[in-house]
């Protein structure tokens, strides 16, 4: 009987322990990728209410900045308006003075404005990834959810008159209508299946690479 090496025990052990490792590494990504071809633009719910939220801030800041840096600017002028600067170095000054309050207001703005916008639009994926989790279904109908509950608290926190809450329910609604469907359009173009369209229409889902390879194949 042949002696049996340590060394080369050692060996075979450390390689099939790392292919184990490399194998199981191979099985997480494609069962993340899976997941995430699967979920809302292609993005787990984490990725999708971080990016949505910080992209919701970025755009809010940016408006808000634009819109204080606009507001401060005609402040500044209507109360100096009875002492407008009549020489060089006056009108240096002035201006120097305005850029400084301008931009004090506008930062200020830019924040408040960027995180309310931000966390508005971080609540209303974040409603929308929970009620998907709940429903085990993501569609149209989970989005305008999202969309109407935060303006029912809006609504209620604010002591809104019924008529107004039912105005900015609805026009939520809407909103959330449009955005849902549209979202479900994507999704059924990326080849995710959409299971109103399958299950009431027999309408199945086709992956778009697959689309394209029947478009070339077709129009050889």
């Amino acid at each position: 009987m042949a002696a049996i090496d340590p060394e080369d025990l050692d060996k075979n052990l450390n390689a099939q322990s790392t292919a184990d490792h490399i194998q199981g590494i191979y099985d997480d990504i494609n069962k993340l990728h899976e997941e995430s071809y699967n979920s809302r633009f292609g993005m787990p719910p984490v990725a999708r209410v971080t990016l949505f939220t910080l992209g919701g801030g970025f755009v809010g800041a940016l408006g808000g900045m634009l819109g204080g840096w606009t507001e401060s600017s005609m402040k500044y002028l209507a109360s100096n308006s009875h002492r407008l600067p009549t020489t060089y170095n006056g009108w240096f000054f002035y201006h120097k003075r305005k850029t400084y309050y301008c931009t004090k207001n506008a930062m200020g703005n830019a924040f408040r404005n960027g995180i309310k916008i931000g966390g508005f639009v971080g609540t209303i994926f974040s409603i929308e990834a929970i009620l998907d989790q709940i429903r085990g279904e993501r569609d149209f109908v989970n989005t305008m959810m999202a969309v109407c509950l935060p303006g029912f608290g809006y609504a209620w926190y604010n002591q809104m008159s019924r008529i107004q809450s039912r105005q900015i329910i609805h026009k939520g609604g809407k909103i959330g209508l449009v955005l849902g469907l549209a979202q479900d359009g994507l999704q059924f173009i990326r080849g995710v299946d959409v299971w109103y369209l399958n299950k009431w229409f027999g309408i199945k889902p086709v992956k778009l690479s697959q689309r394209l390879r029947n478009y070339v194949e077709n129009n050889k």
